[in-house]
């Protein structure tokens, strides 16, 4: 918190000299400094107070591509606040701004792409999220190739929405695509392979294929163990996600098991 409150003071201080000296590209840098910190330490109405006043000064000094990663963060935080509407809002804005002066492949544009997708997803307008969402991924393999992390991102969140819209085969196809890539590039043990290993178990408990599920979710809570212990604050709803998936087989006994180990854990 300390280390905060002298970061305040100092992006303050380069505030208050851009002002004096008129320096409009300093002072916009500050102001989306400032709500980066507001972010990351977990204030996001004054984030978006500075991400907007970021945005006000990078549109004067028509700085379009800023501006847009500015209105994206601006959506970003209300969507996580479900203000949907709002969201979509600065999100239509950066987009049709966007796509008035930049390449339509810009990756910021996809950022704004991905991020509509999933205010549409919470809004349950499927079709229109995951036409966001393809947009970005289109973007992003023409800029970064089929390897690369963030690829492998659109392809989970394009799994997460057709998940929702109870289209099962096309969200493991989306899932596996994502896992392919991740397992590439991080490994078989990483965060980003236990993500998608459990978005899989979830996909296939859903479809009712409960055995696929169980070993999903299995390969997720191994991942998990290696990556933390086995007594980690994390593990629980791993074992719960197998638990689950036990009972709705109707096997008591394994489904009790690992009820027993996450209520275990959970009270260390």
């Amino acid at each position: 918190m300390k280390s905060f409150s002298v970061f305040l003071m100092f992006s303050l201080l380069i505030i208050s000299e851009a002002k004096a000296n008129d320096q409009n590209d300093s002072l916009a840098n500050a102001y989306y400094k400032i709500a980066e910190g507001f972010k990351k330490n977990a204030k996001p109405d004054s984030a978006l107070i500075y991400y907007e006043k970021a945005a006000f000064e990078y549109k004067q000094l028509n700085k379009t591509e800023n501006f847009i990663d500015a209105y994206n963060q601006v959506g970003v935080i209300l969507t996580r606040q479900d203000k949907y509407d709002k969201a979509e809002r600065y999100l239509t804005e950066a987009l049709k701004t966007g796509l008035a002066v930049l390449d339509s492949n810009n990756l910021t544009i996809a950022a704004t792409h991905i991020s509509l997708g999933v205010v549409y997803s919470a809004k349950e307008k499927y079709s229109l999220s995951l036409k966001h969402h393809y947009k970005s991924l289109s973007i992003r393999l023409f800029n970064l190739g089929e390897h690369h992390h963030l690829v492998a991102t659109n392809y989970g969140n394009i799994g997460n929405v057709h998940l929702n819209n109870n289209d099962y085969d096309n969200a493991i196809s989306a899932h596996l695509s994502a896992l392919k890539i991740r397992e590439k590039i991080f490994g078989a043990n990483s965060p980003e392979i236990t993500q998608t290993y459990t978005h899989l178990g979830n996909t296939y408990k859903a479809k009712g294929d409960y055995q696929i599920s169980l070993e999903y979710f299995q390969k997720a809570l191994n991942a998990k163990i290696t990556q933390v212990g086995y007594n980690h604050k994390e593990l629980p709803k791993f074992h719960s996600n197998l638990s689950t998936v036990y009972y709705l087989m109707g096997d008591k006994e394994n489904g009790d098991a690992y009820k027993i180990e996450s209520e275990r854990i959970l009270k260390q």
